[in-house]
């Protein structure tokens, strides 16, 4: 009897093993080869240096012009009754360097970081719970609603070569100092790909309808009125508060063979620190700016600089596949705006900064083992600091011939010009870069 019952328990535990099966999937991409590029930056008149223009040329045996390489672990747990866990975490690669991974890859629009900053580059890292016929949730660091909508109607697939308008993931690439928001030639330009602590929710598909939606949020308060030596004198590293979050929602809608998505996502960084009560006197009231410290009251006649940033951030795009070929077409726009105060005199705040763009693109497979694609696009940047506005026309080109499923040679051109105001800087800034690469998946 006992040795039935011992037998009874030891086939109930394989059969809950077998119920809760799990799966982890290692996967990632190696892409390297050969990337070039002729520049020229920044085109400034001045009446007493004249005409300045940089041109800048690059060549090198480089990585990531198709597709950033990257080493992911993916996993899946089925919890039983339609349920499962599952999970991400992917990491970025660069073969062509001495570090094998990492970034410091910063976002100056919103003032932090899109990538880790430290010696590993976290692309993804998430974990959540499915329920078929619903939907699912996950937490962590994760794309974006744009950046997937975006993704789903890109005719280059978000390559890293210039030329691509809505995601120009390629262009600041071309240049030699760091961009400045006038010029538009900034690392996230078009949008912001990833969120960290994010809260993601998805949906089933509903009759070819699908949404989503996500919510980041990174917040900090402190209080500290001085330092030990002058208690009542702050500093701009005491106390405030110290915040970046944002919004976001998509949806998606799949018929036959026409594909719609649009989404629209909002990030905010404030930053406000070494404000206290003290008697009001003109020296110290920050009466004249519409920055977080308006109206209040701050120490020893300082105003100490505070942060207030919005970025608004819309995509809207389709695709149709007529069999032969693929069509693609996208719009993107992004609206930035600070509101900020340097001291008491002295206020950008209400500074604007828009950019929006829109690309047509198709893509097709020429052989069983030659695809080609194009796109071609314009947009327009514009200033409220200055005055400043730009255009800009970007086209790329790029075939792929496959050895096999995993495995693909490349070539990709693509060209980006700027033409500008007679008051902004950076008058004509352009270039072409052009990349031919070897690429394997696994």
């Amino acid at each position: 009897m006992k040795k039935s019952l011992l037998a009874l328990a030891a086939l109930s535990a394989i059969a809950g093993a077998a119920q809760a099966q799990s799966s982890v999937t290692v996967y990632g991409i190696l892409d390297v080869g050969y990337i070039g590029s002729n520049a020229k930056e920044g085109t400034v008149t001045s009446p007493a240096t004249g005409t300045q223009t940089n041109k800048i040329q690059k060549s090198a045996f480089g990585q990531s012009a198709e597709q950033t390489s990257r080493l992911g672990f993916k996993g899946t747990e089925d919890l039983g009754g339609g349920a499962s866990a599952f999970f991400t975490v992917e990491l970025g690669l660069t073969p062509a360097n001495s570090e094998l991974s990492g970034g410091t890859a910063a976002d100056p629009y919103q003032k932090n970081t899109n990538n880790s900053g430290s010696t590993v580059d976290n692309r993804q890292s998430f974990v959540g719970l499915k329920k078929n016929g619903i939907g699912q949730f996950a937490f962590g660091r994760q794309y974006t609603n744009v950046f997937n909508e975006g993704a789903a109607t890109s005719p280059g697939q978000y390559n890293n070569v210039a030329g691509d308008v809505v995601y120009a993931g390629g262009a600041s690439s071309l240049f030699a100092s760091s961009a400045s928001q006038q010029s538009g030639n900034n690392n996230g330009e078009g949008f912001t790909n990833r969120a960290s602590n994010a809260l993601t929710l998805q949906s089933d598909s509903f009759g070819g309808f699908q949404a989503a939606a996500m919510y980041a949020m990174n917040n900090q308060n402190q209080t500290q009125v001085g330092t030990t030596n002058n208690p009542n004198t702050p500093t701009a590293a005491n106390g405030g508060n110290t915040n970046w979050g944002g919004w976001g929602l998509s949806a998606n809608f799949t018929w036959q063979k026409l594909y719609i998505g649009a989404a629209y996502q909002s990030f905010k960084t404030n930053y406000a620190t070494g404000v206290f009560a003290a008697a009001p006197t003109s020296a110290n009231a920050n009466l004249g700016s519409v920055a977080v410290t308006s109206g209040q009251q701050v120490g020893g006649g300082v105003i100490f600089p505070a942060t207030q940033t919005s970025d608004k951030q819309t995509l809207v795009g389709a695709t149709y596949d007529f069999g032969i070929l693929k069509a693609y077409a996208q719009w993107v726009g992004r609206k930035i705006q600070n509101d900020f105060s340097t001291d008491a005199v002295t206020s950008n705040a209400g500074e604007q900064f828009n950019r929006n763009a829109q690309q047509l693109g198709v893509r097709s497979y020429i052989t069983p083992t030659v695809e080609s694609w194009a796109s071609v696009g314009n947009g327009k940047i514009k200033s409220s600091f200055g005055g400043q506005s730009a255009t800009f026309v970007g086209w790329q080109l790029g075939t792929n011939y496959y050895l096999s499923k995993r495995t693909n040679l490349y070539g990709i051109y693509g060209q980006v010009q700027t033409g500008s105001t007679p008051s902004t800087g950076g008058v004509g800034a352009g270039g072409n870069q052009y990349a031919l690469g070897l690429r394997h998946t696994f």
